[in-house]
């Protein structure tokens, strides 16, 4: 039987953005982390910027894509893998996840 306790569970922003870019590097077709704009987001991880509100997350992921890769899919995947980790392991709402692909490696002749 579990019982309910009082309190908090806190995750530190530092936590959320280790998990995200976790789940990140299992959607097929990301090549590596992009850049991350200066000054943006309230917390900031390689490819990655997160603004929390309460138990509301806002996430703004940047990735480089693999030659040869549908972008269309790839985005959709990244979205869909961001929002299960946020929800799933962290216990709070993926307020919105957006995707920005900045780049295609050049594939190896």
């Amino acid at each position: 039987m579990v019982t309910q306790a009082t309190g908090n569970v806190i995750v530190a922003p530092n936590v959320l953005i280790n998990l995200v870019e976790l789940g990140l590097r299992e959607v097929p077709g990301i090549a590596r982390p992009g850049s991350v704009p200066r000054a943006h987001g309230q917390h900031r991880g390689e490819g990655i910027a997160l603004i929390i509100n309460g138990h509301e997350v806002s996430v703004d992921c940047y990735v480089i894509a693999q030659p040869n890769t549908n972008l269309l899919e790839l985005g959709m995947a990244a979205q869909a893998t961001v929002a299960a980790v946020i929800r799933e392991l962290a216990g709070m709402t993926a307020r919105e996840v957006n995707i920005y692909i900045q780049d295609v490696e050049v594939a190896s002749a």
